[in-house]
C-alpha cells in the first residue's frame, strides 16, 4: 500500500468512528418515552389542620430550599381573623433546620387561608405555600 492510500483509509476510518460516536450520543438522550410524566418532589412546607382549634405548619426539609432562613406564615380564618408567626429569622446566617414546626391556635371551623413565605440567604423571598384548609 502506498502512503497516499494509507492516509485515505485512516481518514475514512476516523470519519466513520466520529459518525458512529455522534449517532450513539444522539440516541443516548432518548431513553424515556415522551409520554412519561416527571415525578413531583414532596411538598417543602405543609399545613395540617389537626383539629378545629389547631393548624400545624411543618418544614420537613428540602434540598432545593437548603438556603431557607425563615418561614413567615399568615393564617386568615373563616371569620377574617388573621394571625402571623415566623419560624427562623431572615437576618440569620444559619439555614432553617429540617423538621421545624409551628402551631397556630384559633377557631378553624371553616375554610382557612394559609400563606407561607420563605426568606432565603440570597435576600430573595417567595410564597412556598398558598392553600385553603
Amino acid at each position: 500500500m502506498t502512503s497516499l492510500s494509507l492516509k485515505y483509509w485512516r481518514g475514512t476510518i476516523a470519519i466513520c468512528l466520529l459518525a458512529l460516536l455522534a449517532l450513539m450520543l444522539a440516541a443516548g438522550g432518548c431513553t424515556q418515552p415522551a409520554s412519561q410524566q416527571q415525578q413531583r418532589a414532596p411538598a417543602s412546607v405543609t399545613a395540617t389542620q389537626t383539629d378545629s382549634t389547631h393548624i400545624l405548619i411543618a418544614y420537613p426539609g428540602s434540598t432545593d430550599m437548603s438556603t431557607l432562613l425563615e418561614l413567615e406564615t399568615t393564617i386568615t380564618d373563616s371569620t377574617g381573623k388573621t394571625q402571623t408567626k415566623s419560624i427562623g429569622d431572615h437576618h440569620s446566617t444559619t439555614p432553617l433546620k429540617f423538621g421545624a414546626t409551628q402551631v397556630f391556635t384559633g377557631t378553624f371551623s371553616g375554610n382557612d387561608h394559609v400563606l407561607v413565605t420563605g426568606y432565603f440567604m440570597d435576600g430573595s423571598q417567595k410564597h412556598v405555600l398558598d392553600t385553603i384548609i
